[in-house]
């Protein structure tokens, strides 16, 4: 009976074991462990990268990322955003939340939005912290300065290479 019992601590300690290893990982682009390559979801960066808000009231463009390409890790955004007959916004609280909903969690470290006030609509999002390659969706939320304004956001799809 002693030894079934050792037995079955045995095997169950074993089992628990394989249960705790590390997942196999898929090796794609070079080695790379997430493959942009085939993300559809996700919009290629290109600096001027454009997305309608959900409404179709606003614009915004991802005017730069640096680094460019956004990469895994910390990124610092500059974007712009107009209304959507193509005026300037300087006037909105922008709220930034870096998501990735395969895994659904968000980001680790809180982006702060700063606007520039000079009549061109734009606002620094810094840090951008994409800390695992995957597919993120950056949105940013849109609350204009009349407080009977509804919300609106805004979505970047981007893909980060692993």
């Amino acid at each position: 009976m002693r030894s079934i019992g050792k037995s079955l601590l045995f095997a169950l300690c074993a089992g628990l074991t394989a249960c705790g290893a590390a997942p196999a990982t898929e090796n794609t682009d070079a080695g790379l462990l997430y493959s942009c390559a085939t993300e559809t979801r996700a919009k290629p960066y290109v600096p001027g990268l454009e997305v309608d808000s959900v409404s179709g009231a606003f614009k915004a463009a991802l005017v730069s990322s640096v680094p460019g390409p956004p990469i895994k890790g910390s990124n610092a955004w500059t974007v712009t955003i107009t209304d959507a007959a193509g005026a300037p916004q300087d006037d909105l609280t922008v709220t930034a939340s870096p998501y990735m909903p395969d895994h659904r969690h968000p980001t680790t470290v809180r982006a702060v939005v700063t606007p520039a006030h000079d009549g061109t609509g734009t606002y620094t999002v810094d840090p951008v912290y994409l800390y695992m390659p995957g597919y993120w969706e950056v949105t940013l939320t849109l609350q204009p300065a009349s407080t009977t304004a509804p919300k609106d956001t805004v979505v970047f799809p981007i893909c980060i290479a692993g």
